[in-house]
């Protein structure tokens, strides 16, 4: 929260899914006002989660938003101090999740979304979260992952790979780092 007990207005990306859900939640612990994009508002069954969480009656609203559509962010951002954006086109049932369905909507949506902030006037910080796969895609996996490793594109390419390329245990990871910046924040 800000100074002397000042409410923070903040917009969480992508708030309906897993890491999405648990960055609200810990913000919405925090004190933070979180305005969450999802695609549907009204479908229940994918935001229940959210509308029931501790605080979200008086401090989360819902705005649709979707990252292939331009423009679609602007309101939810406007007025807000922070972004964190963990939205990511995700359509599994896709015969082709690659670069036309997951990698150019990917990066037009984080373009939008920084076009957004930028309208807005009012973002101070913006957390953006990738794909365990920009790190650990290549042929001879590492033990450790730092900030110095970049996946193998030539390894990419060569096999084919979609744009799914991550490991389900990098998720508990991105808790780990969720709780960290939610409360470093405002540090």
């Amino acid at each position: 929260m800000g100074a002397e007990g000042e409410v923070k207005t903040v917009c969480v990306t992508g708030a309906s899914g897993f890491i999405g859900s648990w960055l609200t939640m810990r913000l919405l612990e925090q004190g933070y006002t979180v305005r969450a994009t999802v695609r549907d508002p009204g479908d229940e069954r994918k935001v229940k989660h959210l509308v029931e969480l501790p605080n979200a009656n008086t401090h989360l609203t819902l705005w649709k938003s979707d990252l292939s559509v331009p423009g679609s962010f602007d309101d939810a951002i406007h007025g807000c101090s922070g972004v964190f954006h963990v939205a990511t086109p995700m359509d599994f049932d896709s015969p082709d999740p690659g670069q036309n369905e997951v990698i150019k909507p990917t990066v037009d949506g984080v373009l939008d979304i920084m076009k957004a902030c930028a309208k807005a006037r009012t973002v101070r910080r913006i957390v953006f979260t990738s794909s365990a796969g920009t790190v650990d895609a290549e042929e001879h996996p590492k033990p450790i992952y730092d900030e110095n490793n970049w996946s193998d594109l030539e390894f990419i390419q060569r096999v084919k790979m979609t744009g799914w390329v991550f490991d389900f245990p990098q998720f508990y990871i991105y808790l780990f780092y969720i709780l960290i910046v939610v409360d470093s924040f405002d540090r």
